[in-house]
């Protein structure tokens, strides 16, 4: 069994990041897509935008669950504070009214999370066009399509 360290937590599976014009990309398919939209003079920001899907709350009642520790057995008390739940879309361009999301392997966690991010827009009456490209041609075939609206 393979364990990755904590600061790995956030990496991408199965993506090599990257530097470039002083920024660091979680993986080849959004530097490819940041090339993009500079090459066709689109505007946009990444990894700007965080949007607070769920609010923070505290959660009286106990409720254990297992420790951190390697024995499997260990249960403990887990903390009431409950951090809020966000989203960080890749690109966005939020006065034109699209976002980008650059996604080869879809995770449970990921997949939740754009439902609950889709649900967000939906709530707050927020009507921004959704692109998920997961190659670079899916990316070519984005940017035309922002062109074009």
């Amino acid at each position: 069994m393979i364990r990755r360290k904590k600061k790995d937590k956030r990496r991408v599976r199965n993506a090599k990041e990257s530097i470039y014009d002083g920024i660091k990309f979680r993986s080849n398919l959004e530097l490819f897509t940041y090339k993009e939209l500079k090459k066709n003079k689109i505007n946009f920001s990444y990894e700007e935008h965080r949007f607070n899907l769920i609010e923070g709350f505290n959660y009286t009642p106990d409720c254990w669950q297992k420790g951190k520790k390697k024995k499997k057995t260990t249960f403990v008390k887990a903390q009431k504070n409950i951090k809020n739940t966000t989203y960080l879309p890749d690109f966005c361009n939020l006065e034109d009214n699209w976002i980008i999301e650059c996604k080869g392997l879809k995770t449970d966690v990921f997949v939740l999370k754009w439902k609950l991010f889709k649900k967000y827009l939906k709530d707050n009456n927020l009507q921004y066009k959704l692109y998920m490209p997961s190659n670079q041609s899916q990316v070519v075939e984005t940017i035309k399509l922002i062109k074009n609206d």
